[in-house]
């Protein structure tokens, strides 16, 4: 591979650029809630944004040393958000004496108060029956039971299940916001951001000062691409309870902003483009139509059609640098935190050139990835799967010094990593073809455990498959 090749960056399609050395991926996450005295865990399902460092340029492919894991190794998952504490059966829950209520009812309702929080879809029976006979005495018990079987479908990410068992919470308990906040939070875990936005309006029809819930409607907001709105209920959050996550949150929003001051924007089905002006009037068009053909092929080849409209900013090349944090050699990112494909469009004519047509399809596979998987796919996966669906493949790549340098475990750096992501892709594909991959992203979005993920589709875990793979790199090119 010459200096003037591709190599990658965080989330990225690289432009031309020497040999790359990248050696740290790490993520924030931003969780704001906090219930009451409760401190609630919510893992905004697809909110991390990588910072990327300048990488500094290598004269060769290969190092001698076998280069380090850490760069196609997955982060360390996040412990699962837990509602334990905010499910803690209230002290009025406990209370069953009433007058007028029979002994069965009475050792019913104390037995199910009892094995709070091990409940059941069986106790959710009992539990509505109590509430019909006894509905001022018991609606506490049915409400910490539903919340409590909720949590349980939760963790398994049966997001659907957890959200219904949550809207009935929510009818049951019409004053406090606390089942409609655990809806907001299941919801954003899901990815449903009109969902979540519907949620905690309703927590704050209950509790308008309630800054949970002013900051989840923020972030929901951003997530529909409605700047304005979010900057407006962050502000909100902060002024009733001022809170560092927030605070970065809202900057991150009015940065955006101020960044795409100006720009005109054309709205398709599935994108929000965004650019400045006439001066890019036929290139925004012409990448729309690129977008949209892009997407298509997504589509049928992922099997899989993300339900968000997409935000694509193009930029001039300073302008891009700036608003995306990426550096100097990065030819586009997908910010993972706000849905966003930022792109540089810098000398660009209406005609778009083979590498921009490439750089738009990288990155729209990088968002279908994200929600598909709903944020859990390990870097690799979306690396190697977004030049896979450019059509790269390695042998094109590289000459068969390369090639055996690379299957010796010699490639370092960025683009050692990209080249070791795509093979790695590609060794999925062949193992269990394009619908094998297709059933890795579902499992992972279903499960959100990479692990069980590829035990699920290959019989092993990630590091396991991972290892056949580099071993039969190894057997095919190695020396």
């Amino acid at each position: 591979m010459t200096p003037a090749e591709r190599a990658g960056g965080s989330g990225g399609r690289a432009a031309s650029a020497p040999e790359l050395s990248d050696d740290d991926d790490t993520s924030s996450r931003f969780s704001w809630w906090n219930v009451g005295a409760i401190v609630l865990v919510a893992v905004c399902s697809v909110a991390g944004w990588r910072s990327l460092r300048r990488p500094e340029p290598r004269s060769a492919l290969v190092t001698e040393a076998r280069p380090s894991r850490s760069e196609a190794s997955p982060a360390a998952e996040p412990p699962p958000p837990t509602m334990a504490a905010a499910l803690a059966l209230p002290p009025e829950a406990m209370r069953v004496e009433a007058a007028g209520m029979s002994d069965d009812d009475r050792q019913k309702a104390e037995a199910l108060a009892h094995r709070m929080p091990a409940v059941s879809y069986a106790d959710i029976s009992v539990a509505e029956q109590l509430f019909s006979r006894h509905p001022g005495e018991l609606r506490g018990l049915l409400e910490a039971t539903l919340l409590n079987v909720a949590d349980g479908e939760r963790r398994r990410r049966r997001f659907t299940d957890a959200a219904v068992l949550l809207q009935r919470a929510v009818s049951v308990e019409t004053e406090r916001a606390r089942p409609a906040l655990l809806l907001m939070i299941t919801l954003t875990e899901a990815g449903d951001w009109s969902g979540a936005e519907a949620a905690a309006r309703t927590a704050l029809a209950r509790e308008p000062r309630n800054a949970d819930a002013w900051g989840g409607l923020g972030y929901a907001l951003l997530r529909q691409d409605r700047n304005q709105d979010a900057a407006e209920a962050l502000r909100t959050a902060l002024e009733i309870r001022p809170d560092s996550t927030s605070q970065a949150l809202l900057d991150r929003v009015s940065k955006g902003m101020a960044d795409e001051r100006g720009m005109t924007e054309q709205q398709l089905s599935h994108f929000h483009v965004r650019y400045d002006g006439e001066a890019h009037d036929d290139v925004g068009r012409e990448i729309l139509r690129a977008l949209e053909r892009h997407y298509a092929t997504l589509v049928s080849a992922l099997d899989h059609q993300p339900q968000v409209t997409i935000p694509v900013v193009l930029f001039s090349r300073e302008s891009y640098n700036s608003a995306s944090g990426a550096p100097a050699w990065s030819g586009g990112v997908y910010d993972s935190l706000d849905g966003r494909i930022r792109v540089p469009i810098q000398g660009l004519t209406r005609s778009l050139t083979p590498d921009m047509d490439r750089t738009l399809l990288h990155e729209l596979t990088h968002a279908f990835v994200a929600d598909r998987t709903r944020g859990v796919a390990p870097r690799d996966i979306q690396e190697g799967l977004a030049q896979y669906m450019e059509g790269e493949r390695v042998t094109a790549r590289l000459t068969p010094e390369q090639l055996t340098l690379l299957a010796d475990g010699r490639a370092g750096g960025v683009m050692g990593f990209y080249l070791y992501a795509l093979s790695f892709v590609e060794y999925l594909v062949a193992t269990r073809g394009m619908g094998g991959m297709n059933d890795l992203l579902r499992a992972m979005g279903e499960t959100g455990s990479v692990d069980e993920a590829f035990r699920q589709v290959h019989g092993q875990d990630y590091k396991a498959t991972r290892r056949a793979w580099f071993q039969r790199l190894h057997q095919q090119h190695g020396s």
